[in-house]
């Protein structure tokens, strides 16, 4: 009673299966898992330095430059070279990571990987 008018399962798959546009959904689909998979460069600039030529010259292995960016000061995450968050850069044990504060929507992240 009162469930006349709803479709059993097989009767759904049946239409759905009939439905002339679903074929293309199932290939496009196919196409973004394609597309989500693919691997991207990212990075994140921590800082800068200014050196004169004969300090690079200088350079040896071991050399620390000092750069003008500290543990908590915020970055741009880049994708191909395109900002698309913003964070803080953060210590886990001795190595650094990024914590992200600020992040594009999705569709503008989609649009600046063109």
């Amino acid at each position: 009673m009162g469930n006349e008018n709803l479709l059993t399962e097989e009767e759904l798959r049946a239409l759905l299966d009939n439905d002339p546009g679903r074929e293309e959904d199932l290939k496009m689909d196919l196409k973004l898992k394609m597309v989500l998979d693919f691997p991207l460069e990212v990075s994140v600039r921590l800082g800068d330095a200014e050196m004169n030529v004969g300090q690079i010259l200088n350079l040896t292995v071991g050399t620390v430059i000092e750069l003008d960016s500290m543990v908590n000061d915020k970055v741009d995450l880049k994708v191909n070279g395109k900002s698309f968050a913003q964070g803080e850069v953060i210590t886990i044990g001795e190595t650094f990571g990024v914590r992200l504060d600020n992040l594009s929507k999705p569709e503008d992240r989609i649009e600046n990987l063109r």
